[in-house]
């Protein structure tokens, strides 16, 4: 209790920058998600450290900074192109630097894979903060907060039965149903909240609920995902940047799996609304 005032002013801090993100999107967004994905980069090489390997992570650090402004100005056939670049640039320093080990060679080609490459879902949406891109990125802020905070609640108060306990054995089964409750109540904000700004076609409640509680599902795996390497590092948070809450990994582990399912879902939204002629599915 005594750090509640500090969580609480570090949480106020953190919903403030998604605001910023969620209002502004354009330069806003990439620099929020550049500084936040360049950090994340960080916090994978010092669980990889823990386990006494050196990755080179210069190409990927550099990559979380700028994909943002890439697909912001670019479009995705050049962040492809700027994925591939640095996984060239992780191949040849291998090379290169005869210090360097196999083990610390896929440590690094990881860190593309996770982190980087699920945040780059991210700046797949929400930059003209216009109709849909806006309404999914909310969607993914809004689901995973919704499960995660529900899950918490419940399993502290009246969890009983263990969902994962090698892997985290706070998690309760009893968490987890009320996680996939949240999110779908995180179906029913969003679905509120678009009227703010969307006039015309909007996404109807029954298929906001079904993706909000499906990226519930999804980001408790991405929570549980994030725990392995912590298991295994034998850490208890990615960082420290946000007191009592952790690192950028800690706080985005659920939407880092939920994000490309949510970007999915509404591609497939968009699909399915030009097939019928109803895009409000």
């Amino acid at each position: 209790m005594k750090d509640l005032p500090l969580r609480t002013g570090v949480a106020l801090l953190l919903l403030g920058l998604l605001a910023l993100v969620l209002v502004f999107g354009g330069w806003v967004q990439c620099i929020v998600l550049g500084l936040f994905a360049a950090l994340a980069v960080f916090e994978m090489r010092a669980v990889f450290r823990a386990k006494g390997m050196e990755p080179f992570v210069i190409p990927q650090t550099v990559l979380g900074a700028v994909m943002f402004a890439v697909l912001y100005k670019l479009g995705t056939t050049w962040l492809f192109c700027a994925f591939t670049l640095a996984f060239l640039a992780i191949a040849i320093e291998r090379i290169i630097n005869k210090k360097r080990t196999n083990e610390d060679l896929v440590a690094a080609i990881l860190i593309l894979a996770y982190p980087i490459a699920p945040l780059s879902f991210f700046g797949l949406i929400g930059f003209d903060m216009q109709g849909l891109t806006r309404l999914a990125l909310l969607t993914i802020f809004v689901s995973v907060i919704m499960s995660d905070n529900t899950a918490y609640m419940v399993g502290s108060l009246f969890g009983k039965h263990k969902l994962s306990p090698v892997i985290s054995p706070n998690k309760t089964v009893e968490g987890g149903v009320a996680g996939l409750i949240g999110g779908a109540v995180g179906g029913v904000i969003v679905y509120f909240a678009q009227f703010l700004w969307m006039k015309g076609n909007t996404v109807s409640l029954p298929a906001l609920i079904v993706i909000c509680f499906t990226a519930g599902l999804i980001g408790q795996f991405g929570d549980l995902f994030a725990s392995t390497f912590k298991r295994w590092a034998g850490i208890k948070d990615f960082g420290k940047i946000f007191p009592g809450h952790g690192g950028i990994i800690d706080r985005l582990d659920s939407a880092l799996f939920a994000a490309p399912v949510i970007y999915f879902a509404f591609i497939l939204l968009v699909c399915l609304g030009r097939i019928t002629g109803f895009p409000s599915l």
